[in-house]
């Protein structure tokens, strides 16, 4: 080290020497007083004898306005005088002749602290708290995006137990938002360091800054918005996170009904009509509440008891039940089958439950056609065998809904003598009994209103307004597959069907004549006749379909006559039961057009409608994919909600700590706030006469001084030596707060050790920084 010395001789000096760390290591540095002799004490500033004035040499510092330092007398040390027990000056000149009384310890943390300098280091507990505030801040977020996850459509039972959840929740926000807080809060304290060294703001405002976390005034005062922005956008920051962590994410849970869907296999009602092949009467299947599983036919038989050779079975009618379902579907006001009130908790598992599924089952359908729009297919219908044409319907006729369901029809009784005990035959049995040769097809004429006039020139304008279009539908007895889509969602029902057609129940026609006409007691071939003695499975499931078929074209027999508009009233005339099903217009009871397609979806209805009676032999159970729903009262977790508060709240925070980073690079230190910042910041003579008479610090406080601006540097203090350390600084000079006037800006690396302090020897001022070589001179 190079020591830059008064022009006195080296010997005349005592060096003590103190350290530095700098960016590069440590840096030692020493001062070098003058060492008085014996004979010569210094009389006050006005005294001088030769050889006893020290002529200073200038030289230039960076902290000095000017940089120029006047010569400057060094009073001399007399080595002889002892040093006052426990007195000590007060730290400014003006002072000088006022002393107070400490204790040995205090004086020996004086001597500690005489030769010690600022360390320029980061120390590593400010930044690693701040860093691990923002992940223990994320890891709380995290962990309250995992507990409500959790609490997602869990339904708890009891308040007491809800709240507690809700208040695990609520804390995790709020220590979140202690951690994402105290993270800013370091940063805004670094950072407000930063702004004080490069701004002079008024004491009024610096009051601001300091208290900026906790006095929202800061955010009104225009200085500091406009020279210590950065300060004042973080202590925004640090109000607004409350906002986001405690008061909005938890927002994010909320306690109401959701709709649980859930795929499972379930056991759910289907239709097997071959359960009527393999069912004996005589053996009835009991249900859980001893009832009888229902057929859907009554039986004649050629013996009660089942137990003579050659006895058989044979079809008689629809059963009472299935006449029952035939009635209630017909008479159904809804557009839809009849379904049994529990039909959705049976189906579904479950009273809470709403559910769809998709089933498949093989049943009877009509297949129907339209063959006949007018008189121009009657030939047509002629060589189908219709049993009439359109000569019979409105306006050619007077019908406006004529049927023939009934040609072929399974004739009751099948003997002539059969006895009340079981249709059992009296005498000789019939070779032919019970069995079913033909299915009746289903001839179905009707007429629709166009509602367009006749031209003036037809013959049918002079009774009828609007023109009247005749219709002829065919339907065959078919064995289908059917596939039913449920909607059970209560409080309503929906069924989807189709169905696609297998084959005609029993594949057979009548004959015709040689006219063309058929012939009624001819059916071809007999191959297709189904026989209660050979195939007695077949059979009763054909008879099973047949009596379906019959119960509902009980409803399709007879007509209804229209008569003509003019010149009287038009009026139907009903010979039908027709009218008592959803198949005609409830305004004027003629059928709806495309006839064809409603008779088919009447018959499906009737169906389906089997389903009502649980207890009908038919029904049987299969297992199918459900998919069902219900309602629950639960937590509704919605995340998008929660991060939608979190991640401003931890983007910024991230970006604050690079700005913390580059922050801590900047100033090449960390600072913090409190009363000890404050006690080694403001040791200034300046201060100390500007503050007279407020040194109370209670209320009101001078309001001069609120407007007095300061700023934090180096103080232009004058000192009576020079230092060179190894990285070139002049000086070992004093950072305070001061009017800018008194300051020179800080140096990052530079050596600053303290303000230099005087103590009173016979009426002169003496470093105390030089005691301790005076007492050491004395022991020696």
């Amino acid at each position: 080290m190079t020591i830059l010395s008064p022009v006195s001789p080296l010997a005349s000096y005592d060096m003590r020497t103190f350290s530095s760390p700098n960016n590069n290591g440590t840096t030692r540095y020493e001062r070098r007083y003058p060492k008085p002799s014996s004979e010569q004490q210094y009389k006050g500033p006005e005294s001088k004898k030769d050889g006893l004035e020290i002529q200073m040499k200038e030289f230039r510092s960076p902290t000095s306005p000017e940089n120029v330092y006047n010569p400057r007398a060094l009073p001399p040390i007399d080595s002889n005088q002892p040093r006052p027990s426990l007195a000590r000056s007060t730290s400014t000149p003006s002072s000088s002749y006022s002393h107070k009384k400490t204790d040995s310890i205090t004086e020996r943390l004086i001597l500690q602290r005489s030769t010690k300098a600022a360390q320029w280091t980061i120390h590593w507990r400010a930044p690693l708290t701040t860093v691990s505030a923002f992940v223990v801040g994320l890891i709380l977020a995290i962990g309250q995006h995992m507990l409500y996850s959790k609490l997602h459509h869990e339904s708890l039972g009891g308040e007491d137990n809800k709240t507690k959840k809700v208040l695990y929740g609520r804390a995790l926000a709020y220590f979140s938002k202690i951690a994402f807080g105290g993270c800013v809060t370091m940063v805004y304290r670094q950072r407000l360091w930063t702004t004080l060294r490069h701004h002079a703001l008024s004491i009024w405002s610096i009051d601001q800054l300091f208290l900026g976390t906790e006095d929202p005034t800061l955010f009104f005062n225009w200085e500091t918005l406009t020279k210590a922005l950065l300060p004042t956008i973080l202590a925004l920051i640090i109000w607004l996170v409350p906002l986001a962590t405690i008061i909005f994410s938890p927002g994010a849970l909320t306690f109401g009904e959701f709709r649980e869907i859930d795929v499972t296999s379930l056991a759910v009602p289907t239709l097997n009509f071959t359960a009527e092949s393999t069912t004996d009467w005589r053996i009835p299947i009991k249900l859980d509440d001893n009832s009888h599983k229902k057929s859907v036919m009554f039986y004649n038989t050629t013996d009660r008891l089942g137990k003579k050779d050659g006895w058989f079975d044979y079809y008689d009618q629809p059963s009472s039940d299935l006449t029952r379902i035939s009635v209630l579907n017909a008479w159904s006001v809804g557009n839809q089958s009849t379904m049994r009130t529990d039909a959705r908790q049976k189906s579904c598992g479950g009273e809470q439950f709403n559910c769809t599924y998709t089933n498949s089952f093989i049943a009877p359908q009509y297949k129907c056609e339209e063959v006949a729009t007018g008189p121009q297919d009657d030939q047509k219908l002629f060589e189908m065998g219709a049993p009439f044409n359109t000569s019979e319907l409105v306006p050619y006729g007077k019908h406006v809904y004529l049927s023939n369901v009934d040609v072929g029809e399974y004739s009751r009784p099948q003997a002539p003598n059969i006895s009340n005990d079981g249709g059992v035959p009296l005498g000789r049995i019939p070779d032919e009994l019970g069995t079913f040769m033909i299915e009746p097809h289903l001839w179905i004429g009707y007429s629709t209103n166009s509602t367009e006039p006749w031209p003036p020139n037809s013959p049918f304008a002079q009774n009828w307004t609007s023109r009247l279009d005749a219709h002829i539908v065919r339907c065959i007895h078919y064995e289908a597959q059917y596939t039913v889509s449920w909607n059970y969602t209560e409080p309503y029902y929906t069924i989807d069907s189709s169905w696609t057609f297998l084959e005609p129940i029993i594949d057979t026609n009548f004959s015709k004549l040689e006219n063309g006409k058929p012939d009624y007691l001819t059916i071809k071939p007999a191959s297709n006749f189904v026989s209660p003695r050979t195939d007695v499975g077949k059979y009763k499931k054909i008879a099973a379909y047949h009596a379906v078929g019959e119960s509902m074209r009980d409803f399709l027999r007879g007509n209804i006559e229209l008569e003509p508009e003019f010149p009287g009233n038009s009026y139907p005339r009903v010979n039908s039961k027709i009218t008592q099903t959803r198949l005609v217009s409830k305004t004027n009871s003629t059928p709806y057009d495309h006839f064809e397609k409603h008779l088919q979806d009447f018959y499906s209805d009737t169906v389906l409608s089997l389903f009502s009676a649980p207890g009908m032999l038919v029904i049987a159970q299969e297992n199918t994919t459900v998919t069902r729903s219900r309602f629950r009262a639960t937590f509704i977790y919605e995340p998008e909600t929660l991060w939608a508060c979190y991640a401003p709240v931890i983007i910024v925070t991230f970006l604050i700590l690079l700005l913390y980073a580059f922050t801590l690079w900047q100033d090449g230190t960390t600072w913090s706030i409190g009363f000890s910042r404050i006690l080694v910041t403001t040791r200034n003579q300046t201060l100390d006469e500007i503050s007279r008479g407020a040194c109370l610090g209670n209320n009101p406080f001078p309001s001069e001084l609120l407007r007095t601006k300061l700023q934090f540097g180096v103080l232009n203090e004058p000192t009576d030596f020079e230092v060179v350390g190894l990285d070139g600084f002049t000086e070992v000079g004093h950072c305070s707060f001061g009017v800018p006037s008194e300051l020179s800006p800080i140096i990052k690396g530079a050596p600053y050790a303290g303000l230099t302090r005087r103590r009173t020897y016979g009426g002169a001022g003496l470093r105390p920084s030089m005691a301790p070589l005076q007492e050491k001179e004395k022991t020696d």
